[in-house]
């Protein structure tokens, strides 16, 4: 096989370097979510998603709750403010624009994996 020359790889570079940027972008998510329940603020400006995550046959599948702006499209886990391994029924409900309160039925919350009491500017208020 002949050598490569330079000229032969910097012709090629553009294309390998697009195909590199279009798998960094497409990322390889292994999980599925499944939304159960959505809530939208009073103002409308956020919206509080119930969902299951899982993740794969290594993995527990699981339940959270999600809190993230109404325009945005694609689940963020970093938004999560509530997960637990155990899947029980969840609810939850606006009090306020910045106030939401998470039903979670038989639940022990010392058990969540996360449970944030606040996201931004939403305090996160539990109840079992």
């Amino acid at each position: 096989m002949p050598p490569v020359s330079v000229i032969q790889l910097l012709k090629a570079a553009p294309f390998l370097i697009a195909i590199v940027a279009l798998a960094e972008l497409s990322g390889c998510n292994l999980c599925k979510d499944e939304v159960l329940e959505k809530a939208a603020s009073p103002d409308g400006k956020r919206v509080a998603i119930i969902l299951t995550r899982d993740c794969g046959a290594t993995t527990s599948e699981y339940i959270a709750v999600n809190l993230q702006d109404a325009k945005q499209r694609r689940l963020d886990e970093e938004n999560d403010v509530f997960v637990t391994k155990l899947l029980h029924p969840l609810h939850v409900f606006w009090q306020g624009n910045d106030s939401l309160t998470v039903d979670c039925e038989n639940c022990n919350l010392g058990q969540a994996s996360k449970k944030l009491e606040k996201l931004g500017s939403v305090q996160v208020i539990y109840q079992q």
